[in-house]
């Protein structure tokens, strides 16, 4: 199986463990020119940005590793970018999660990292 239908593969099995757990799921993998969101989702007023990390080992280290401050702040920016599409207001509650999924367990990290785009959100 290819890297672009195992991420498709995980990032559906992550949709369902939020599902499991009460999230609603808003979108799967919003575009634009600032980056990719793999989830984004909805639970107890926030709107939540879900990055999915899939590892089959941990000879590269851990999934969240790879979700550096590189990558925050395009994900940050793509939020930003987002929010602004569909008119949210600028206190709607927000947070960066990142999905760590393994080939037996998904763990969720809230709050994984703060906003750190050139938006002002």
């Amino acid at each position: 199986m290819n890297t672009r239908k195992i991420g498709t593969v995980q990032e559906q099995r992550v949709a369902g463990w939020l599902k499991q757990h009460g999230y609603d799921i808003v979108e799967h993998n919003f575009s634009c020119r600032f980056g990719e969101i793999d989830l984004i989702a909805r639970k107890g007023g926030y709107l939540i940005f879900v990055e999915v990390k899939y590892r089959s080992n941990r000879g590269y280290g851990s999934p969240c590793e790879a979700v550096d401050h590189r990558k925050q702040k395009r994900i940050s920016n793509a939020a930003a970018f987002y929010l602004r599409r569909y008119g949210y207001p600028m206190d709607q509650p927000c947070r960066f999660d990142v999905a760590q999924v393994s080939a037996d367990a998904v763990e969720l990290m809230e709050n994984a990292f703060a906003y750190c785009g050139n938006f002002s959100m």
